[in-house]
């Protein structure tokens, strides 16, 4: 059976939630786990996740089938070493009744940042995933990808051969010099690596606001105003308020953490750059028509291309 996609993501369809769900159920680590459900969490894309009731501590938990060695291990370590950045975590493993496939088992929580609260939900975000870059820093021998300048140029390219707005041309010139001055100015952080919206959850219920705790770390070396600008591509919505300047809101964070941030000219310039790499990276992966649920294309189109635009200019 053709359990996962090309992209490593575990397949939806109803042979394979049945075929999960009798794994999760005979797996003797989970023997304490009670009336285990498929839960189809539309946030939750990259594995398959089963709600139920961890029994020593009663507890509802949920139980994410098809996680990677690197998200176990940071799942737990970030749980353990700052309860309040993590949701606890209860069980992990590598394999679901004899089969080789990577589960964990976790707290379930209330629920995520909310879109209503004017803007507070991307400062929190920004404090979140900061919060993770200080930690990072404590832990050694840890799994974690690096960012590379031939993957960085590979995104452009991609966007450039899907028909990317603005001048894509000039980007692709400018990009070894501005490589160099970005991780001059912006040294490499271990990074949570995927950090947007729909990996973040809060313990309260909206409207009522906490911290925000991360979820699906696969952690990367990489410049750190890249952790800033990709939520902010990913959430350039004319409709919306407080995505507008999330690498100066992750710089203040940094700030206020006491970890080092740049001189605010050279700042604008990283940015600049970093939110038109991360334009053309998801045009390469979306093209002109994105899901009109989430973004209309003529919006898409305007705010990538601006993005582009500014990073030509270097800011």
């Amino acid at each position: 059976m053709e359990t996962f996609d090309e992209f490593g993501r575990v397949r939806r369809s109803a042979e394979v939630v049945a075929y999960l769900h009798g794994l999760v159920k005979d797996e003797a680590a989970l023997a304490e786990l009670v009336e285990p459900v498929p839960e189809l969490i539309p946030w939750g894309v990259s594995g398959m996740y089963f709600t139920g009731r961890w029994a020593p501590e009663s507890v509802d938990v949920l139980v994410k089938v098809g996680v990677s060695g690197t998200q176990r291990f940071w799942s737990e370590v970030v749980a353990e070493r700052d309860p309040g950045l993590a949701p606890r975590v209860f069980a992990v493993g590598d394999r679901l009744s004899g089969v080789e496939v990577g589960w964990v088992v976790m707290e379930r929580l209330p629920g995520g940042l909310h879109d209503g609260w004017g803007g507070i939900e991307f400062g929190l975000l920004m404090d979140a995933g900061v919060r993770f870059q200080r930690l990072a820093r404590t832990i050694v021998s840890a799994p974690y990808g690096e960012l590379t300048a031939d993957a960085v140029h590979e995104w452009l390219v991609r966007g450039q051969e899907r028909g990317a707005p603005g001048p894509v041309d000039v980007v692709l010139e400018r990009f070894e010099e501005d490589w160099r001055f970005v991780n001059e100015v912006c040294p490499a952080e271990v990074c949570h690596g995927d950090l947007h919206m729909g990996n973040v959850l809060m313990r309260t219920p909206a409207p009522e606001i906490s911290p925000a705790l991360l979820i699906d770390f696969e952690p990367c070396q990489m410049p750190w105003v890249f952790d800033a600008a990709y939520p902010q591509v990913l959430n350039s919505d004319p409709a919306r308020t407080g995505w507008q300047d999330m690498v100066g809101q992750m710089a203040d964070c940094r700030s206020a953490y006491g970890l080092p941030v740049c001189a605010d000219e050279d700042l604008k310039r990283a940015g600049a750059i970093a939110l038109g790499w991360y334009a053309l990276r998801m045009w390469g992966m979306l093209g002109p028509t994105p899901d009109s649920a989430w973004r209309a294309a003529s919006v898409w189109r305007q705010q990538n291309e601006t993005y582009i635009e500014a990073g030509a200019k270097g800011g």
